[in-house]
C-alpha cells in the first residue's frame, strides 16, 4: 500500500519538475553562468526565509495537540536555528555590507512562504508545515549536493557557499524524519489535503524565489 508521503511525492512531482528542477536559475548554476550578483540575491531571499523558519516551527509546536508533533517541530526548530547567520557569513565573504544589503523587504517567493506558514499555523492546522518541510528538506537532500558541487567551480563562491553545503548534508537526515512524521500525521483526508497543498504551494513559491534572485542580478552572457 502506498504511504501518504509517497502519494504526496507523486502528486507534487510535476510541480517540482516544472517550477524548481527545470527553473532557469538551476540551469544557470549547472552550466557555469551564475553571476555573483544573482547568487547574492539568492542568499538575500534565503536569509529572509530561514530567519523566520524557527519562529513558525516553534509556533507550530506550541499549537499542536499531539505531543509527538510538538516534539518534532521543536526539534526541527532547534536544528534550523541560526541558519540565517550562514547566509550572512556567505554574503560577507562575497564582500557585501550585510546591514545595508539585507535591509528592506523580501521578494514575492519568500514573502509567500513566510506568510503561508504563519497563516497555516495560526488559522488552520500546524501539521500543514510538514508539507513545507517535505518540500524544502526534499530540495536540500536531492538538489543540494548537485548544486553545492557546481558552486565549487565559481571562484567568487569558494569561501561563500557554507549555507548550501550545510543544507545539502543536514537535509539528508531531516527528510527521513519528515517522511515518518508526514505519514504519521496524515490521519484524515482533510489533513492530508492541507499538507500536500502546502507542499505544492511551497515548491511554486521556491520557484518564485529563484525568479526573484534572477531579477535582482545579471546572468552571464
Amino acid at each position: 500500500m502506498t504511504s501518504p508521503y509517497d502519494k504526496a511525492l507523486a502528486e507534487t512531482e510535476s510541480v517540482l519538475r516544472t517550477d524548481v528542477v527545470e527553473h532557469p536559475f538551476i540551469d544557470t548554476i549547472l552550466r557555469g553562468d551564475l553571476t555573483e550578483e544573482v547568487y547574492a540575491a539568492y542568499l538575500r531571499e534565503t536569509y529572509f526565509l530561514v530567519n523566520q523558519t524557527p519562529y513558525f516551527l516553534s509556533a507550530a509546536a506550541s499549537r499542536s495537540s499531539e505531543g509527538w508533533l510538538q516534539d518534532f517541530f521543536l526539534n526541527l526548530a532547534i536544528e534550523e536555528r541560526h541558519h540565517d547567520r550562514l547566509c550572512v557569513q556567505d554574503l560577507k565573504h562575497l564582500g557585501y555590507d550585510t546591514d545595508t544589503y539585507l535591509s528592506g523587504l523580501p521578494g514575492l517567493g519568500t514573502w509567500t512562504m513566510v506568510g503561508q506558514n504563519h497563516w497555516a499555523v495560526s488559522m488552520k492546522d500546524p501539521a500543514a508545515l510538514l508539507g513545507f518541510a517535505a518540500a524544502t528538506e526534499g530540495l536540500g537532500a536531492s538538489l543540494g549536493p548537485k548544486v553545492t558541487s557546481a558552486m565549487v567551480s565559481y571562484e567568487f563562491a569558494q569561501r561563500a557557499h557554507t549555507f548550501l553545503k550545510v543544507h545539502s548534508e543536514e537535509d539528508q537526515e531531516h527528510i527521513a524524519l519528515v517522511r515518518k512524521a508526514f505519514d504519521r500525521a496524515a490521519t484524515t483526508p482533510e489533513r492530508y489535503e492541507l499538507m500536500v497543498t502546502t507542499w505544492s504551494y511551497t515548491l511554486r513559491a521556491y520557484g518564485q524565489l529563484f525568479s526573484d534572485a534572477l531579477s535582482k542580478g545579471r546572468v552571464a552572457a
